[in-house]
């Protein structure tokens, strides 16, 4: 198991100019009868990987989302850049590059999540509407990337108002943000673990407390939904949110392990590794990942 870190301008090793994200390994282990799981980090395994100076946007770069395994290659995606990343001796190396929205802008898509549909990689954001005058909708525009790097872009502004409505939020008051989203070719459902889930109205040092402890199962075409809670309806960390999750292999896609993080002005960053069933019983409680380093990205390798 992989665990990658986001890094800050603050954190640019000067040396060659390059940029550096952490990448931890560690060891899960499940009890025989899949109740209980523990997480082993192996010593001596981290390891950094690093981008070209020149590929940054507005002094940042490398704040990595979660990667997927396209093709026999991870691919992660940089949530400043919009660039997708093949990673080779840990060099991060650029596969394609994402526009924000219908694609018809310069700027850069911000990335939250990949899963592969269907032999496409799925790209998206938050998936909520950006709350400022212009009614800037970017967020809830989708990519799909084919195997010869061919991108196209998907409207989803419909599929996000869906799910938001499915797991109980009703807009325009209430609002979902996702970092977490996985298909699970296994057993042909959407899985959704929104980072922030409020039932009123956004305001930016509350939003630092709204995090969710709420898993949503959508079908093929997200038209029909179930949500579980995780560890029982109430959240008890609120300042702590889903950034990634992955399946345990050889338990069919019906356990997930995740990393949350939390962010809260004046507080260094923090990371936490849980592990729970998608009917939301947990087999390992939030536990902390060493240093203060934000870790948003998780796969087995």
């Amino acid at each position: 198991m992989l665990v990658v870190s986001d890094m800050y301008e603050s954190q640019v090793k000067s040396a060659n100019s390059k940029w550096y994200a952490i990448a931890r390994k560690g060891k899960l282990t499940l009890a025989a009868d899949n109740t209980t799981a523990k997480v082993d980090w192996v010593k001596g395994s981290e390891k950094n990987i690093t981008a070209e100076p020149e590929l940054y946007y507005s002094g940042e770069a490398m704040d990595l989302s979660n990667p997927v395994l396209y093709d026999g290659q991870p691919l992660y995606p940089d949530d400043k850049t919009g660039m997708v990343y093949v990673i080779w001796r840990n060099e991060a190396i650029p596969f394609v590059s994402l526009n924000s929205g219908s694609g018809n802008t310069t700027e850069g898509m911000k990335v939250k999540w990949l899963t592969i549909k269907k032999n496409r990689v799925y790209v998206g954001g938050h998936g909520a509407e950006f709350r400022n005058g212009t009614g800037d909708q970017d967020s809830t525009c989708i990519k799909t990337i084919n195997r010869k790097g061919k991108v196209r872009s998907e409207d989803w502004t419909e599929m996000f108002s869906r799910i938001q409505w499915g797991a109980g939020y009703r807009a325009p008051y209430s609002y979902l943000t996702h970092e977490a989203v996985q298909w699970s070719e296994t057993l042909q459902i959407w899985l959704f673990l929104p980072r922030k889930a409020s039932q009123t109205p956004y305001v930016k040092r509350e939003d630092e407390t709204k995090g969710s402890n709420i898993l949503i199962r959508g079908n093929k075409d997200l038209s029909k939904f179930i949500t579980a809670y995780i560890g029982g309806k109430n959240v008890k960390h609120p300042d702590r949110g889903f950034a990634a999750f992955d399946f345990i292999p050889g338990t069919e896609d019906r356990l997930i392990v995740a990393i949350k993080t939390k962010e809260v002005q004046d507080s260094d960053p923090e990371s936490y590794i849980t592990v729970f069933g998608i009917n939301g019983i947990v087999l390992l409680e939030d536990q902390k990942l060493e240093g203060n380093f934000k870790f948003e990205k998780i796969y087995f390798v």
